[in-house]
């Protein structure tokens, strides 16, 4: 399966790297962590309990979530409405990690993950992409980075979107979402035992990150 998969925790820049990855090498970007968002954009709207499973369950039935490139960009859609923008919220962000634990959620967005992905030429980054979604992509990449730098990283995109927010707060819901995804029962972050680490914070930019994975992809095909 000419395929690669990054994982990481928040804050790492993960979809960032991906999407350049991506664009560089001519694939296709799936942006996994963006339809955990958009589950937990339609708990948000509808007023509907994301902590309630048996809620969160019965929404699975009305939820269809769609990744397009439109113009080069990837879109997210739910239910035919694009809500790329909406899904980057602070609220939406902390639901999804309240979402994606449910295996019901999780059993129907790998489904639909994997098809995604099955005619090849992807890079899909999450957080169990090598280790659970696709268990035979080609090159696994695990992106790090200290909480510190990851927590300063949200507190600037934050800012960016117009928002305040403290670095102790940012900090707090970091090492939150970090325990919530690396202890939860269903398919928990982890690093693949066949995957590559890349420490993000030894690079400038995103751009060098996404060409030191562009190369080790080259090396290896």
């Amino acid at each position: 399966m000419k395929a690669i998969a990054i994982d990481g925790p928040v804050g790492v820049g993960k979809s960032t790297t991906a999407r350049l990855v991506a664009k560089k090498l001519g694939m296709a970007h799936i942006d996994t962590g963006a339809m955990y968002r958009a589950v937990a954009l339609y708990q948000i709207e509808n007023e509907l309990d994301m902590h309630d499973a048996d809620s969160l369950e019965k929404s699975l039935a009305q939820i269809e979530i769609e990744i397009k490139n439109v113009s080069g960009e990837q879109k997210i859609f739910l239910n035919k409405r694009d809500v790329t923008e909406k899904i980057r919220t602070q609220e939406v962000s902390e639901g999804a990690s309240v979402v994606a634990p449910n295996p019901r959620v999780r059993e129907k967005l790998v489904a639909a993950q994997r098809e995604m992905a099955a005619a090849g030429g992807v890079v899909m980054d999450g957080r169990d992409i090598g280790s659970h979604v696709l268990p035979d992509a080609g090159l696994k990449i695990y992106l790090d980075a200290p909480t510190e730098v990851r927590a300063r990283r949200r507190l600037l995109d934050i800012e960016a979107a117009g928002k305040s927010a403290s670095f102790e707060q940012v900090l707090a819901e970091t090492i939150t979402r970090d325990d919530r995804d690396k202890n939860r029962k269903h398919n928990p972050l982890v690093q693949a035992p066949d995957a590559l680490c890349i420490d993000t914070s030894i690079f400038s930019c995103p751009d060098e990150t996404a060409d030191k994975i562009i190369k080790i992809f080259l090396d290896i095909n």
